[in-house]
Order: structure tokens, then sequence, then C-alpha cells
């Protein structure tokens, strides 16, 4: 058995072990319905779909989650009203969709020039990350949300010209999401926010200068190689992406407590196995845009060192304006020294392979 097969046998069976092994003869198998943010293919409803197939093997069966892609019941950035209403049960998406709603949701998703994936893991299984997720929402008819998945650097951007300095972002007609939507603004960058399914026709049709989406897997299963001529890495207005997981409320106390922990545990083991295949269908997908011919942009530590410098600009005036906010940067921090301090002793610099 190789070390892969292992940890992904040891950490379910860890969550089967963790759970009651009487089940109540009166409880009846349970069947409910998520729709993610995602197009099919593309990484993160790799994510959507794993998790459910953890919840139905987990739960022998007794809770059944239909796994539906953006746009089978209500639009891809609708989901979270769709829960909220009850429309459907269950949502899967990315915290940093919802930035009109809750000025702090992008905090759970990905933070431009911010937390990577080991660091977001340890704030969220080691801290009090998924206390302040679910403070964050505590006025909502949610029942439960956590993470449920994870995807590394993103690309940077697609466009059809480089992108090299801060300069170059105004006027910029882009498509992003989040924080780094109002980061890029200030720069001068038109932005505009649209479902990941439309982003191929807008960069077709010029509507769009440039547009970043996802990790290049998922850009890869989007097509965006066949119609920019540049791609730039690293993405570091994005270092890692979290899944979202939200249960209606109504849907959530459904479940007995025995299923509950059954999905606490598949959310939190489809995170960390998600890690891994990221990173593996990322590197294929790398040498594909290479073959193609893409012309592959790596951003110079001067220019990341100015994003840097314009992000730490936009959480400071955040920071000023909203407590909760200010709550959550400063647990983060927190995270992000001790992470530091460790990798300082403990991390080798032993080159590249």
């Amino acid at each position: 058995m190789n070390r892969r097969s292992f940890l992904n046998r040891s950490v379910t069976a860890a969550a089967l072990v963790s759970v009651p092994a009487v089940v109540s003869a009166q409880e009846k198998n349970i069947r409910l319905r998520m729709q993610s943010s995602w197009p099919k293919g593309v990484e993160s409803q790799y994510h959507a779909d794993l998790f459910a197939e953890k919840v139905k093997d987990l739960s022998n069966g007794r809770l059944t989650i239909q796994s539906l892609t953006s746009g089978s019941v209500v639009g891809g950035l609708d989901v979270f009203d769709a829960v909220n209403k009850g429309v459907i049960d269950i949502s899967h998406s990315m915290a940093s969709y919802w930035l009109g709603k809750e000025a702090s949701a992008p905090m759970f998703a990905a933070v431009p020039l911010g937390m990577d994936a080991l660091e977001y893991t340890m704030w969220f299984y080691q801290s009090n990350g998924l206390d302040l997720w679910k403070e964050m929402y505590s006025k909502y008819n949610f029942g439960f949300v956590g993470a449920c998945g994870l995807n590394t650097a993103e690309d940077f951007l697609w466009s059809h010209k480089p992108i090299t300095k801060l300069s170059d972002f105004d006027g910029l007609k882009i498509r992003t999401v989040g924080y780094w939507g109002e980061i890029v603004s200030k720069l001068g960058a038109r932005v505009m926010t649209l479902p990941g399914g439309e982003v191929y026709g807008a960069l077709e049709k010029k509507v769009l200068d440039a547009a970043e989406f996802a990790n290049p897997s998922a850009d890869y299963v989007m097509g965006f190689h066949q119609i920019c001529k540049y791609v730039h890495v690293p993405g570091v207005h994005q270092p890692t992406t979290i899944s979202e997981v939200i249960f209606n409320k109504k849907s959530w106390d459904k479940l007995s407590p025995e299923l509950q922990l059954i999905v606490k545990e598949a959310a939190k083991t489809t995170t960390f196995e998600s890690w891994g295949h990221c990173i593996i269908e990322d590197a294929k997908a790398l040498k594909k845009f290479q073959d193609y011919g893409t012309e592959i942009v790596r951003l110079s530590p001067e220019f990341i060192a100015s994003l840097k410098e314009a992000a730490d600009k936009y959480y400071q005036e955040k920071k000023a304006s909203d407590p909760f906010f200010a709550k959550v940067f400063d647990s983060q921090q927190e995270i992000r020294q001790q992470h530091n301090y460790w990798a300082g002793y403990m991390v080798p610099d032993i080159g590249k392979a």
C-alpha cells in the first residue's frame, strides 16, 4: 500500500471510529440536494462530488447527498440565498462571492497575499477559524458551515497582453472577485464579477482584457489557453482557495448527532485529501499549457512586493473601519506568525529536485 492510500484509509477509519456504532431503528434514509457554483469537470466540483461520496460511504447510505453543478437549480452565484431560503439543502461554493453580504466573507476563502493552504488548515482545525466563520453567518438560516475542499495557488491572470507592473491595471477590464477586486479597482482596473461559465466568452469577445478564475487544472478545463496568449503565475492574489459547504438549518436539524458528525468529518477529510490531488492535477495542466504554446509569465519579486504593499494598505483601512474584520484578520496573523516562527527553524532550503 502506498503512503497516500494508507493516509486516506487511516483518515476514513478514524472518522468511522469517532461516531457511535448504534443506529436508531427509527432513523430513515435521508436524501439532500446540494448545488455548487462550479461547472462540471473543474477541481472545485471534484471537491463537491468527493464530499457527497464520503458522506454516503461513512453513513452506509443512510445519508445521500445529490451533488449538482452550477445552474442545475439556481445560478452559480445564487446558492447562498437558495440555502438561506431552503430552495436547496446545501451549497458548495466559495465565501469570497458573498462580499456584498458580509464584508469579512473572503477571509474564509482566499486572502490576497495572505494565508497559504497549511496556514488555513491550522487556523480552521487548531485555532478559532471555524468558530469565527459560524459567528459571521449567525444571522442566516444556516445549520452548518465549514471548509470542504482546498485548491492551492491559482493562476494570477489570463490575458491578451503581459501584466508586469501596477500601472498595467489602470483601465484594465478584468474578471475577479472578493478583496482582490477591490484592491485592483483602487489601482484603476474595471472589475467585472462573472460566473465561471461566462468567463471564456467574455475573454474570447474581448469584453474582458484579463481574467482570473481558478487553479491551473480548472483553467485548463475551461479552455482559457485557447483564447489567451498569456498566463501569469503564481497566483499571489489567491495563494489558496477554500471551498465552502453550507447546510440549511432545517435540513441540518433533520440529521441525527451521528450523521451531523459524519458530515463534519467528511468535509474535513475532503479538505485534506483534495490538497494533494490539486497539486498533482495542476502540475499536469501547467505542462499542457507549456506544450500548447501558452506564454507563462512569472511575476517578478518586485511586482509581488508592490502588490503586497497595495494589499496591506487595503487591509489596514478595513481594520480601522470594521471591528469584526479586524478580529478575523488578527486571528489569521497570529497563526501566520506561529507558522513562520516554526518554518524559520524547521523548513530546510533543499533546492529544486
